[in-house]
């Protein structure tokens, strides 16, 4: 069979399409890129605005403290390791269950207790921000019990007891408290807070004083603070209101009698300056008294 070369013709196609791709490829006007603006700002993938408000901790009140937490050690052992993990991943009744379940008499080492007070300490931490001081007491007592001279338990169970108005926030539980935590400004405000309720405001002003000097540690407290130092201040205001204004005594005229209806009081140097006055205009008689006998009219002739 005839077949036909076509050879040449391929090439001639070759030519012409590479001819075409060649124009579009020079004809074509160069890509430059554009450089991103330095101006635009950065996203925050972190930014707390991306969380729902709920999850969002609120901004706690300006005369409120903060409750602080105790820093763990190693754990003691492995069953305080696991109610520590317990605490780590929220599963707080868990952890109290667990803690309850810890006799007293069981940690007799002061390393136990120290671990067991922290435990409870935390703990109450995170049960007050979910269900407030009314709940977080009662572990703030427990840690006082296993650790009674640790500052951070003895300050959060403080706040507990002066947020709840507790009668066991006495002076002289506060006055334990200012010797184991002298440096902390709210033990001074709550016992001056303690005095000026019973009256006793010439005792809080010292406490006031040093709780000022200290309420850089926590600036949350100033309020409280000028609340208090206005109270105290309002008292000599309020005496010399409540005083009443003395009434201000004249001394007689000279050469007139005071009418005998009327009855004043004078005193012994009033006396003396009035009987003076009336020797100076009235002559002396034998029979009358200087004192109190009128002037004698002068006889005039017609």
């Amino acid at each position: 069979m005839y077949r036909r070369d076509i050879s040449s013709t391929l090439r001639i196609l070759a030519v012409l399409l590479g001819a075409f791709v060649f124009y579009h490829v020079w004809t074509q006007p160069p890509v430059t890129s554009v450089p991103a603006p330095a101006s635009l700002p950065t996203t925050n993938i972190d930014a707390t605005t991306n969380f729902p408000p709920v999850l969002v901790e609120p901004t706690p009140l300006l005369d409120v403290p903060r409750t602080r937490l105790i820093e763990f050690g190693e754990a003691p052992s492995a069953a305080h390791q696991q109610i520590r993990d317990d605490l780590d991943r929220g599963e707080y009744k868990l952890a109290e269950s667990a803690l309850r379940s810890l006799s007293e008499t069981s940690q007799t080492s002061a390393r136990d207790k120290a671990y067991v007070a922290a435990l409870w300490n935390n703990l109450g931490v995170q049960q007050e921000k979910l269900g407030g001081i009314d709940v977080s007491v009662k572990a703030f007592k427990r840690a006082v019990a296993f650790a009674p001279r640790n500052a951070t338990a003895l300050l959060n169970l403080t706040q507990a007891y002066w947020g709840l108005r507790h009668r066991a926030l006495t002076q002289q539980f506060l006055e334990t408290v200012i010797e184991i935590a002298p440096d902390d400004p709210f033990p001074h405000l709550a016992l001056a807070e303690l005095l000026i309720d019973k009256g006793r405001k010439s005792e809080a002003a010292p406490h006031l004083k040093r709780a000022k000097t200290r309420i850089h540690r926590d600036p949350h407290l100033t309020t409280l603070l000028e609340k208090l130092e206005g109270k105290t201040a309002q008292a000599p205001a309020a005496k010399r209101i409540a005083s009443k204004p003395k009434s201000v005594k004249q001394a007689p005229v000279p050469g007139h009698t005071l009418p005998q209806t009327d009855t004043v009081d004078l005193t012994p140097k009033e006396t003396i300056e009035a009987a003076a006055a009336a020797e100076a205009t009235t002559p002396a008689s034998p029979v009358n008294d200087p004192v109190h006998a009128a002037p004698t009219p002068v006889e005039t002739t017609p």
